[in-house]
């Protein structure tokens, strides 16, 4: 028996005064006696070393981490909202040697009984004729996919399983889901334990935890060899940002060295799956599939689904591993299977069913209807199959006793109209794990996923998972709203191998690469608008800050009181009923009001809440392709409160401080960018997004305030006003000493290509980098975007600037109206004709596109 010591010892400073107390049932960290567990020793050693406020310290640092890191973030939820929907607990499920031996057999054994019953049922389906399984079970399963039967790659069914568990009243365990179809959240595992050992690595040492990154080398060499290449392109395709398991898709992908991609970003020609770069279709060899095997291919699937290309499926017939998991591999999630388990065991496997299911009624069969029926206060009504969202996020099912009269009622008759889709689940309850509180350790119930792959040598289980708090009051599954989290160490009692991380590959598995000609259009596509978002936060940005800079002094000038409403007026249109009709010039207040409320508003088009929002959206899509640096950098818009619309200061003077941070945040991520991004195709799209954006705002400002002089008006101020919202105050005062001239200004600001704020320095790095587009060269002459950029450049290099001040009777320059005109209309434009050409590919581009060639292995 292990060792174990009194709660006591570790009492002294709070650290689990009183925890015996509350737990009630089995826990993990105490003996039902009340002595600590001999496995959690090491921890509570390691606890107890530290202070309770350094121990706080550690939980805010570990979570902080999980902000930065990104694990927090639902892309497209309310900026706004306080609650985080993940956080990591700083103390782990631990798992000691004889239980973890156990564990890894039982996953093991339930991966490779789920991969028989598979193989049988889109087989020869003996299953189905011997009445092992119900007919009705499998065929009223939407997620058996009926033109996939007969399809069996040589590899198997399954490479990504994963497991739901949790320990009963008597400490036994139990499985609660099964997920076979995707990784089922494992980025999220990794993620986790990324984080936790960052800021508790001295811990995790101390406790001899097993490390994951031996399982995922396993892993890498599986798919590598059901691709059947040396050097393989692998693909891991998602559903989407709006998926509420894209982080842990887009971890996975980073973390394994695959290509993260969507459906829209592949094609289909011949039998062949290609992805569409910028640079023409590059072969993919392998698949993973992170999205629902039904919306995989409108052609012979959902007709409503575009989460695949079309033409997988055909595809997929003559090259059967090309997709793992398999399509139609869901099927084995159906929570009716779970009472023949035992008896498919003893058939597939000729083994006995090491781990349970938790006690489960299938509502098709008419006996188990009849017995949920009569106990039906004690149970949880659930669907059959619910699919495989975030961890935490299942569907907690009805909890019958909850219900009044009319409910219930209701409840009776769908299980009497639909009970082949439902489950009935008795409430057995959870098992208790430690969590750190401010007042020291408290036993919470948990419910934990593990994770099982295809390797070469068979089934490996990987040695952790994912934990999570679950209120045992609401539900039976791993249904945690809260988002609270834990890391899984398994504790090893070998000696620790030597350290290995996929971060570090062997130089066996390193090739030189300089090819630029691999960018994923979408990847493209979101880059370009990253450079946007980010320009026009700067714009937006320096807009604010001079308009309220001049309301801060004592006497502004009258000139300048309307360059600034005339810039604010320019914002502010972009969103129509935005911009009042008639109010006067000298109007402070109007200003000062209008400005806040481009700082604070969520709903407006250019204020800084939604375009730091896009910002951060975009950022995310894009993290791969950035420094850690740059994104830290951006990530500080988010991770901070301060920039919240709800955030924003109200007092002018902690606005324009806070303004000027945005503006060194931008500039350190500029220049980051700058200096660390290499100079491949994405760097080129980043950059064009920002010169397009700074080239049009700046035309469309000076067109309004200049395109038309104000008879008798000094137009000194406004000269003024222009210089400095470009950032070219300086410049200009380099060269002239004289002050403010409306043809010197507008030579620096338009014509003057050695100034990086001109519009003319901005259309010859557009010009140049549209030149190296890969595109660019496969035509005889300019292609219409190369046209475009050249023309707007040309009409700047040949402005006479005389000319461009030159006041008419009625008070217009007709010359600017017109150069800065076509600027403006020219712009948006090119920016659509970049989008067509490269973003979105379509048959008539794609003749355009040689095919990448390569020579077999």
């Amino acid at each position: 028996m292990a060792r174990s010591v009194r709660a006591e010892t570790f009492s002294d400073d709070g650290l689990i005064r009183g925890y015996h107390a509350l737990a009630g049932g089995f826990d993990e960290l105490v003996e039902r006696s009340g002595a600590v567990k001999a496995h959690w020793e090491p921890l509570l050693h390691e606890l107890a070393e530290l202070t309770p406020a350094t121990r706080l310290l550690r939980m805010e640092q570990l979570n902080a981490r999980v902000r930065e890191t990104g694990i927090a973030h639902d892309l497209f939820a309310d900026p706004s909202s306080a609650a985080q929907p993940w956080r990591v607990d700083l103390v782990p499920l631990i798992v000691p040697p004889e239980e973890w031996r156990l564990l890894q057999r039982a996953l093991v054994q339930r991966a490779r009984l789920f991969e028989g019953i598979l193989a049988d049922l889109y087989g020869p389906q003996r299953l189905l004729a011997t009445g092992a399984i119900p007919h009705e079970l499998v065929f009223s399963d939407p997620s058996f996919l009926r033109p996939c039967h007969g399809l069996r790659p040589p590899g198997g069914f399954i490479q990504f399983f994963a497991a739901d568990l949790a320990r009963g009243p008597d400490g036994s365990w139990r499985v609660i889901d099964t997920h076979t179809e995707t990784p089922a959240g494992i980025g999220y595992a990794i993620a986790n334990r990324m984080v936790h050992t960052n800021v508790a690595g001295d811990i995790f040492g101390a406790c001899q935890g097993m490390r994951l990154a031996p399982f995922f080398q396993l892993l890498q060499a599986a798919l590598a060899r059901r691709a059947s290449r040396v050097d393989p392109t692998i693909a891991l395709l998602t559903p989407g940002p709006r998926h509420s398991d894209f982080f842990s898709h887009a971890y996975l992908a980073r973390y394994l060295g695959l290509l993260l991609v969507e459906g829209g970003d592949l094609r289909v020609t011949g039998d062949q799956v290609s992805l569409k770069t910028l640079h023409g279709l590059m072969p993919i060899d392998l698949i993973v599939r992170c999205v629902a095997g039904a919306v995989a291919d409108p052609l012979e699937l959902d007709s409503s689904g575009f989460a695949g290309p079309v033409g997988l499926l055909q595809a997929i017939r003559k090259q059967p591993d090309l997709v793992v998991n398999a399509l139609g591999s869901a099927l084995a999630e159906n929570r009716g299977l779970s009472a023949y388990l035992p008896k498919l065991a003893g058939a597939v496997l000729g083994e006995d069913l090491l781990v349970p299911d938790g006690p489960r009624w299938w509502l098709g069969d008419a006996a188990s209807r009849r017995h949920a029926l009569a106990h039906l206060d004690h149970m949880v009504i659930r669907p059959a199959h619910e699919g495989t969202a975030r961890p935490g996020r299942a569907i907690p099912g009805i909890d019958p006793a909850r219900l009044g009269p009319a409910e219930r009622t209701q409840l009776l008759q769908e299980i009497e109209i639909r009970g082949a889709a439902l489950v009935a689940e008795a409430k057995v309850g959870f098992g208790t794990t430690p969590s750190l509180t401010q007042s020291g350790l408290v036993p919470k119930p948990y419910a934990v996923r593990m994770f099982v792959a295809a390797t070469v040598d068979g089934f490996t289980a990987l040695p952790g998972g994912l934990a999570m708090t679950v209120d045992p009051d609401m539900t039976v599954a791993l249904s945690a709203p809260d988002g609270e989290s834990r890391d899984v160490w398994v504790v090893s009692d070998a000696a620790p191998p030597p350290f290995t991380s996929l971060w570090r590959p062997t130089i066996e598995a390193a090739q030189v690469r300089r090819s630029p000609h691999d960018l994923p259009s979408r990847a493209a596509d979101n880059l370009f608008w990253l450079g946007r978002y980010t320009e026009r936060a700067d714009w937006t940005m320096r807009t604010l800050r001079i308009c309220l800079s001049r309301l801060q002094e004592d006497s502004a000038p009258r000139q300048e009181l309307r360059a600034s409403r005339t810039a604010l007026e320019i914002l502010l249109s972009k969103d129509e009923g935005k911009v009042p009709g008639d109010w006067e010039v000298t109007d402070a207040h109007l200003i000062e009001q209008l400005a806040q409320n481009l700082m604070t508003s969520a709903d407006w088009y250019y204020a800084l809440p939604r375009t730091l929002d896009n910002i951060h959206r975009v950022a995310s899509l894009t993290r791969d392709r950035l420094s850690l640096e740059a994104w830290r950098t951006l990530n500080d818009f988010y991770a901070s409160r301060r920039w919240r619309a709800d955030a924003m200061p109200t007092a002018m003077g902690d606005a324009l401080r806070l303004l000027d941070d945005g503006l060194r945040v931008l500039a350190a991520f500029h220049g980051l960018t700058h200096e660390n991004m290499t100079r491949n195709f994405g760097w080129s799209f980043l950059d064009m997004g920002r010169r397009l954006s700074r080239a049009y705002n700046l035309s469309e400002v000076l067109l309004g305030i200049f395109g038309r002089a104000r008879s008798g008006d000094d137009e000194t101020g406004s000269l003024l006003f222009v210089l400095e919202l470009a950032d070219s105050f300086i410049t200009y005062r380099s060269r002239y000493r004289l002050a403010p001239m409306l043809p010197l200004v507008l030579d620096v600001l338009l014509v003057d290509e050695s100034n990086p704020r001109s519009v003319g320095f901005q259309l010859a790095a557009l010009s140049r980098h549209i030149d190296s587009l890969p595109q660019s060269g496969e035509r005889s002459g300019r292609n219409e975007e190369q046209r475009m950029a050249l023309s707007l450049l040309s009409q700047m290099r040949l402005a006479d600037m005389a000319a461009l001040g030159k006041v008419e009777a009625d008070g217009t320059r007709p010359a600017l109206q017109k150069l800065l005109g076509e600027q403006v209309a020219s712009l948006p434009d090119l920016s659509d004709v970049i989008g067509r050409r490269y973003f979105n590919l379509t048959e008539k581009d794609a003749k355009w596109h040689r095919v990448y060639s390569r020579a077999e292995p």
